[in-house]
């Protein structure tokens, strides 16, 4: 099972600049009205299981001035009352808001003061969690790859190193094609804790910064997703060359299913930690590669939207790709993902298989997006 160990990774100094420059932002409107503005804000999202929020909740907290900014429920601190009444209230859970009130549809900016901790909370849970090995049983092809050592060196090597990592197979052999895959379960007793996890692994022919742009791209995920009818971005926090967040709706039609399948997430993605040495001699920081995370997310315009028999939402409790660099070759790269799904209309027993397969289906279908 897996537990959560404290990071040597920490972004809660970059959380409090980017909550400061929020209050400080000119073009914001006055807080004078704190409690209108939480009333207008249309994103929402669970935390519970979450535990790097703890510390960095605490932290905003302690630099606000009561009087000035009172302690808001999803805006200051979580709150375990759902943002819509359709939901079940959760004593445990956390709810937080992501957007201010003041962000319409595409536009970029509005982020609630706690929804960097979010993204920097879900970032350390989600690649400690895939960097894990107690965490996932490796299927029987697998167990099989592995057995030989050859990939003892490239998987479940720590980020926090700031390496590339090194590979087990040329470029153009038959077994640079091989795809590693585990399931898993997160030890928490959250949302979500009873649905099995898939993790996979494997070598995708193109660079970490070419296979970052075709992931955060939503207008190219028919590249790689034979059964999307397309991603939308509505809503954008940050669009940065090294750091994107933004709110997406994603649809697909899976076969036999007769069903639109939606997905609405928060996605985030941001550089590696880079490593000193090794860049070209000249004694600079070591380029790495990058994580995307994405999670579920509840839309309050939702409520007032009819049921439609013919769509089915499902939830990305967490969703990781890690793109690694690989040891001398700028033009390959080691992506590792991480696939965590709740869909209300597949039985639990066989989540597992369907999230193993899944998990392989996304590697070779990126892999072919690659020689196109």
């Amino acid at each position: 099972m897996f537990s959560i160990t404290p990071s040597v990774r920490s972004n809660t100094a970059d959380i409090l600049d980017t909550f400061s420059q929020l209050e400080d932002d000119d073009d914001d409107p006055p807080l004078t009205d704190p409690v209108g503005r939480i009333a207008s804000s249309r994103v929402f999202i669970r935390t519970a299981d979450l535990p790097h929020m703890k510390l960095s909740v605490r932290n905003i907290q302690q630099s606000l001035s009561p009087s000035k900014f009172p302690l808001l429920d999803y805006f200051h601190q979580p709150s375990s009352d759902p943002p819509l009444p359709t939901i079940p209230h959760d004593v445990h859970e956390s709810w937080v808001a992501l957007d201010d009130g003041t962000t319409g549809m595409g536009k970029l900016g509005g982020m609630a003061p706690l929804a960097p901790a979010v993204t920097s909370a879900l970032v350390q849970t989600g690649l400690e969690a895939a960097m894990t090995k107690s965490m996932w049983t490796p299927n029987g092809p697998t167990m099989k790859l592995l057995s030989g050592g050859k990939w003892d060196g490239t998987i479940f090597q720590s980020t926090n190193d700031g390496r590339p990592v090194p590979v087990p197979h040329a470029r153009g052999s038959k077994e640079e094609n091989d795809a590693l895959v585990w399931v898993g379960e997160f030890g928490h007793k959250y949302y979500g804790h009873d649905i099995p996890a898939a993790r996979c692994e494997g070598i995708v022919n193109m660079s970490p910064r070419e296979l970052v742009d075709l992931l955060l791209d939503s207008s190219r995920v028919k590249e790689y997703n034979k059964m999307s009818i397309g991603r939308e971005d509505i809503m954008i926090f940050c669009n940065d060359v090294n750091r994107v967040t933004k709110i997406i709706v994603g649809r697909s039609k899976p076969p036999l299913l007769g069903k639109t399948l939606v997905l609405k997430s928060l996605l985030h993605m941001e550089e590696l930690p880079a490593g000193s040495g090794g860049g070209g001699g000249g004694g600079g920081k070591q380029h790495c590669g990058y994580v995307i995370v994405s999670r579920a997310i509840v839309l309050k315009d939702d409520l007032d939207v009819p049921v439609d028999p013919k769509v089915l939402n499902s939830e990305m409790l967490m969703g990781l790709n890690i793109i690694r660099a690989i040891e001398g070759e700028e033009d390959r790269c080691v992506l590792i993902n991480l696939n965590h799904l709740r869909s209300p209309m597949i039985p639990v027993y066989l989540a597992k298989k369907l999230a193993l397969g899944a998990a392989v289906n996304f590697l070779n279908d990126i892999r072919t997006s690659s020689k196109r």
